[in-house]
């Protein structure tokens, strides 16, 4: 009896197999590694280039990255694993509309080619993966609700120093 080759994917137990990632892995490495800068281990993708554009660029952007998660889902990822690629999605979506700095840390957080980090991973360690991301989406949501605190605790101690310079109530 030969073994059957498996070529879909749908319970979260089962493994993924390396031929549903490759069309995924194309779609990460135009977003995010297109084009090697000579000399260095540094890539550029459409996806920072497009962010240059306001608004319309930063909503291609993420809407092409869409496509690894949705293929995350075909795949029957675990829910743990979603998250963290929809924060990685989110974080580079958020960042991406602020001026200036948006399109510079676009050329470095590479949320598409994470995504595809840790898909890869979950082929490889199913269990350990879903595990590890569990973690740090809960990681990375606190720090987010830090980083929060922080700029409006910012923003506050701005306004009151503002308005003392210019003698002016706060509120």
């Amino acid at each position: 009896m030969t073994p059957s080759r498996q070529t879909s994917v749908t319970p979260a137990s089962s493994p993924i197999i390396s031929d549903q990632l490759q069309p995924v892995r194309r779609i990460a490495r135009v977003l995010d590694d297109l084009i090697r800068i000579p000399g260095t281990n540094i890539g550029i993708g459409i996806d920072p280039l497009l962010n240059l554009i306001p608004i319309a660029g930063d909503a291609a952007g993420t809407v092409m990255g869409a496509y690894l998660l949705l293929s995350a889902v075909k795949m029957g990822v675990p829910k743990r694993i979603l998250a963290r690629m929809i924060l990685n999605i989110s974080i580079d979506a958020l960042v991406g509309v602020i001026p200036f700095l948006g399109q510079a840390f676009d050329f470095v957080w590479k949320a598409n080619s994470k995504n595809m980090v840790l898909l890869e991973r979950y082929a490889i360690n199913p269990s350990g993966t879903a595990k590890s991301s569990g973690i740090a989406v809960m990681v990375i949501l606190v720090s987010l609700v830090l980083v929060l605190v922080g700029t409006l605790a910012f923003a506050y101690w701005l306004l009151t120093l503002l308005s003392s310079w210019l003698n002016l109530p706060l509120w």
